[in-house]
């Protein structure tokens, strides 16, 4: 088949990492030569050379990256970022209300949008790492602990408050918010959003004290 060249024109956000920039560009081109350039304006020059189709393709994925990456930069300037937009980034899935709730936990406002977009005042650094810990956690507990609620809980708090899964646990079974059942596993006590409340006053506070009893009252 007849290779053709095209070339196109894409502005990318200000400030942007050029490596990872280069890199996410890189992953979304299928034609067997590619040039990229960054203009001084803010704007992205590509050659693609390759069949029609593949050119296409690449040129349909490049843009999708680059949509993705002024998703995330529009955090810091409207306070909104999809959630699609930071699983590419951090390439991990997690509960998106599990991050609502983690964010909540540190201090900042966040809630959950229609079409899978949180609403938050944190920076974007924090969306991320907290995003990629609550997924990390939740495939850490994945065999210990039942219930898509319970893991919600579990992976949220220890994002929160940058614990070990094995601590929130342990701390949620003395506070009776978490209990084992017939199989030992671990599962919840109380409605998760309850749970979360019940664990973020007793993490604040310091964790428990002794076997029963706790630092401060819920």
């Amino acid at each position: 088949m007849p290779l053709v060249k095209r070339l196109y024109t894409i502005r990318v956000p200000p400030g942007i990492d050029l490596d990872k920039l280069n890199e996410r560009l890189r992953e979304a081109i299928r034609v067997p030569y590619a040039e990229i350039e960054v203009e001084k304006d803010g704007r992205l020059r590509i050659m693609l050379v390759g069949v029609e189709a593949d050119v296409k393709d690449s040129w349909y994925r490049i843009k999708n990256v680059v949509a993705e990456l002024w998703d995330l930069y529009n955090l810091s300037k409207k306070g909104e970022v999809s959630v699609d937009a930071i699983v590419k980034e951090i390439r991990r899935t997690f509960p998106p209300q599990a991050l609502v709730e983690a964010l909540s936990l540190r201090g900042y406002r966040a809630e959950l949008l229609e079409g899978n977009v949180i609403r938050t005042n944190a920076p974007l650094d924090v969306v991320l790492s907290l995003a990629s810990r609550i997924a990390e956690v939740l495939e850490e507990i994945k065999f210990d602990v039942r219930g898509t609620a319970a893991k919600r809980v579990v992976a949220a708090v220890a994002a929160a408050f940058d614990v070990v899964p094995q601590e929130v646990i342990e701390v949620g079974l003395k506070a009776d918010v978490f209990e084992h059942d017939e199989e030992g596993k671990i599962v919840l006590k109380r409605e998760w959003r309850q749970a979360i409340r019940r664990l973020g006053v007793v993490f604040r506070a310091g964790g428990l004290v002794g076997e029963t009893g706790t630092s401060e009252g819920e």
